[in-house]
């Protein structure tokens, strides 16, 4: 019975984050009310401060939330990246899901909404995304490391540099796509990166660095 419960009471937290979502990425944070996120989905106001404090400490939970979630995919899918064509494989399925998902153009949507938001609750959502982004890039900068280790990539290669660059263009990329600024074949697009990322990587282009170099 006491499962039952607890399993009731997250069933009832996951439908309070999700009717959040859908509002707060359509309006301006300051017109949402508990109460209207609570009435979305049959529910009374006492059990929205059932569970969280208030606005703000709901709005935290649920990027916390898709953060999670999305660490939770991320290593789930990362498994079999540890080379070029698995990093490709990986940010092609990951860049699909990102901008065919309706749930994820909402969380884009309402992250474009983060200068309504208190300074407070900005700057400890910003903290949780830069550690979300931070577990991406250590992903990428593993799976290089053990490319240079292998001597599949150069050994004079910064991993956790290049690491950076390569999450930084697919974040470039997902929101470009979002927004419609520059139309494109994303697969083509990232199928173009990496060719060339493994190209310019070459073990023996250490050799052609040096002789430059002379």
């Amino acid at each position: 019975m006491a499962r039952r419960t607890k399993e009731e009471a997250m069933e009832t937290r996951r439908r309070l984050l999700e009717s959040a979502l859908g509002i707060m990425s359509e309006r301006p944070f300051s017109k949402v009310s508990m109460n209207e996120i609570a009435e979305k989905i049959g529910l009374s106001k006492g059990a929205v401060y059932w569970h969280f404090k208030s606005k703000n400490d709901l709005l935290i939970n649920l990027v916390e939330n898709v953060c999670c979630e999305g660490e939770e995919e991320l290593k789930a899918n990362y498994a079999d990246s540890e080379s070029w064509d698995g990093l490709r494989l990986y940010f092609r399925e990951e860049i699909k899901r990102a901008i065919q998902s309706d749930r994820s153009k909402r969380i884009n949507m309402l992250m474009q909404r983060k200068v309504e938001w208190p300074e407070a609750v900005r700057e400890k959502i910003f903290s949780i995304m830069k550690e979300r982004a931070g577990t991406q890039r250590k992903m990428v900068e593993g799976a290089l490391e053990n490319m240079r280790l292998e001597g599949a990539i150069r050994g004079d290669v910064q991993t956790g540099d290049l690491a950076a660059l390569i999450t930084a263009i697919f974040h470039g990329l997902v929101i470009s796509q979002f927004f419609g600024i520059f139309p494109m074949d994303v697969a083509k697009q990232i199928d173009f990166i990496f060719d060339a990322f493994k190209e310019q990587l070459r073990p023996d282009r250490a050799d052609i660095r040096k002789e430059k170099v002379r």
